[in-house]
Order: C-alpha cells, then sequence, then structure tokens
C-alpha cells in the first residue's frame, strides 16, 4: 500500500505553500509528494515544480502532466532531465493524449535506438532540412531510474499491461482502484476527506496507489495521522491519534 499527497494544482499555488506542503508531506509520512499542472490554465512546469520539490524532500515526488500538449520525444527529454534532477525519485500520471503518443513516449523512456512509424509520428522525423538523418535515435539524456514509474489516467488496464504503464482513475464511492499492471499498482486520486476503512475497501486486498488531496500543510499533517497508520498497520490502535 503506498499513499502519496495531492496532486497539488500549481495553478494558483505560491512558492512558500509548495514548501510547506513538502515538509508536511514528509512529516506525515507520506511515500510522496505530487504536483499537477493545467495548460488548459496557461499552467505547465509540472516537472519543474516536482524536480525543485525534490531537492528539499528525501521522499518520492511526482508530477501530473497534460500530455495532448507535448510532443512524446520532448516529454521524455523532460521527464529524464527532472529524473537525473531528483537523484530517480519521479514519478508520472498523465491526463490526455493518444494511444500512438503513448507508446511513442513509453519507447523512447525505454532508452534504446528507436525507430517510429505511426499514423501521424514518425522518429527519425526524415525532414528534408535535417538531411542526412541516421535511421534510429535514442533518448539523449537517459533517466536515472531503469524504468521511470508511469501511470495513466483512465486508461484500460489490459492497455496498460501491454504498455508497461499503471492505470488510474479517480476516487467514487465503492469503486476500486484498478488492478495492477505489472510492477504498478493501481492509482487512485482521493478527496481529503477519505477514510482509512474507504480506502482498504477500495483496495480490496489488494496492492493500490493512493493520492490524497490537501490543501494547506496542517491538513496534509492530520490526513497524515488519519490515513497513514491504519493503511500500513492492520488493527492500528485508534487511541494514538487521540492524544
Amino acid at each position: 500500500m503506498r499513499i502519496g499527497l495531492g496532486p497539488v494544482a500549481l495553478a494558483g499555488a505560491s512558492r512558500t505553500q509548495l514548501d510547506a506542503l513538502a515538509k508536511a508531506a514528509v512529516d506525515a509520512s507520506f511515500d510522496s509528494i505530487w504536483v499537477a499542472e493545467s495548460r488548459a490554465e496557461g499552467v505547465g512546469g509540472g516537472l519543474a515544480a516536482a524536480a525543485l520539490l525534490a531537492q528539499m524532500v528525501p521522499i518520492r515526488v511526482g508530477a501530473v502532466l497534460d500530455f495532448g500538449g507535448y510532443h512524446p520525444l520532448y516529454m521524455a527529454e523532460d521527464i529524464a532531465v527532472a529524473d537525473l534532477t531528483s537523484r530517480g525519485r519521479v514519478e508520472v500520471l498523465l491526463r490526455g493524449g493518444t494511444p500512438e503518443q503513448l507508446r511513442l513516449l513509453v519507447d523512447a523512456l525505454g532508452g534504446s535506438h528507436l525507430r517510429f512509424d505511426g499514423d501521424s509520428l514518425h522518429v527519425p522525423a526524415g525532414l528534408a532540412a535535417n538531411q542526412p538523418v541516421p535511421d534510429r535515435l535514442a533518448l539523449n539524456p537517459r533517466p536515472a531510474q531503469p524504468v521511470v514509474p508511469l501511470w495513466v489516467e483512465d486508461l484500460d488496464v489490459d492497455v496498460a499491461q501491454d504498455l508497461g504503464v499503471g492505470a488510474a482513475t479517480r476516487w467514487r464511492p465503492g469503486l476500486n482502484a484498478p488492478a495492477a499492471s505489472g510492477r504498478w499498482p493501481g492509482m487512485m486520486l482521493c478527496p481529503h476527506d477519505v477514510t482509512a476503512e474507504d480506502l482498504l475497501a477500495a483496495a480490496d486486498h489488494a496492492s493500490a496507489y493512493f493520492l490524497i488531496e490537501a490543501g494547506t500543510a496542517s491538513e496534509a499533517e492530520s490526513t497524515g495521522r488519519r490515513l497513514v497508520g491504519p493503511l500500513r498497520m492492520p488493527s492500528f490502535p485508534e487511541w494514538i491519534n487521540r492524544q
């Protein structure tokens, strides 16, 4: 069972707020802290913000990215740089994008020399202005992690398993977390007022990764006290939180 704080919306967030939430995530024993960009509101920079937080906290850092506006190779480069900057602690959740974009991104992050001939994306592109071009290209630099943890929101679990990525969904009462995909547990984005019992029911005795919203540092700390112990320790004594 893994539990992360966030995602914290970068739209309207100040550096001071991010610093306070990052510290609270560590103090409350969360496994990770996440930020979310919103390109529809003109706010990008999710990976840069995650890399910045990695300089302040020892836990893992995650970025929720609007994939549709990225070229997959540019995104792969940005992920690699952020992962190197964080010393291999970056995790990524994608929103939007096409299956073709996702396939190219996964292939690029794999680190091997690739040739990709899709319906609309081609690598190498073979543009006349770039002649001569090699037959294959490889990502440079490569990420620090051999495999960067990558989830995709609202992706069919069978497709996720085929691509080697995780599946993610938003919390709804009575809904189970997505099934694990390879090495990645299913991810569920949850409101701050969920209970430990809700999350244990959603996991349904399987591995799961829950991201819990929090708007302030005090809210993050109280959420951590309320959830982290019961999720990691069966029969967690409730009297501890009443001290």
